[in-house]
């Protein structure tokens, strides 16, 4: 049976080697802190987001939201063209653009219908869908009245369009969008 030796169990370390530990990890904490301040996201008065999950998912919506709105904004502009046009000059083209219109506002449409929402967001997603559907839905006007140009279905397509601007212009000033 042997003996331990409670001396040879002990490990050694340096001064040195200690204070340079010390310096690798007060360089390491230097240079995530500068890193952390180029990387993390900021709100608008400049401060940092503080992202815990729910406040990322809530953060990442809302900043989905400002993009269907700016696309929105897109598509409005489309529509808006359509209607104004005067029927002259090329069906095909018009014809196309009406097209191109549609699948835009359709590919938006489900582009938020597919998003993942926060339970907190529920309210803002049911107003940014109903407002999305309605531009979809002026979008079809739109190519209605680009197929078959009468009065009815200009009428129609101006009503809706409307609509659809009414719609935005108070989602606009929702206030989970214009606060943080």
């Amino acid at each position: 049976m042997t003996q331990h030796n409670p001396d040879a169990l002990r490990i050694q370390i340096s001064e040195t080697m200690v204070q340079k530990l010390g310096w690798m990890l007060l360089g390491i904490a230097v240079l995530l802190t500068i890193v952390g301040g180029f990387v993390s996201p900021i709100d608008d008065q400049g401060k940092p987001v503080l992202l815990l999950p729910d406040v990322k998912a809530v953060e990442d919506y809302r900043r989905s939201a400002q993009g269907w709105i700016n696309e929105m904004t897109v598509l409005d502009g489309e529509i808006s063209q359509l209607i104004a046009s005067e029927q002259q000059g090329d069906f095909f083209l018009l014809s196309r653009a009406a097209q191109e219109t549609l699948q835009h506002a359709v590919d938006l449409a489900q582009k938020v219908d597919r998003t993942k929402i926060p339970p907190i967001g529920m309210g803002l997603h049911e107003q940014v869908l109903s407002t999305v559907v309605c531009y979809l839905e002026a979008a079809r006007c739109a190519l209605r009245w680009v197929s078959t140009p009468d009065q009815e279905n200009l009428n129609l397509a101006v009503e809706v369009l409307g609509e659809a601007q009414m719609m935005k212009s108070e989602l606009e000033t929702n206030q989970w969008l214009t606060t943080r």
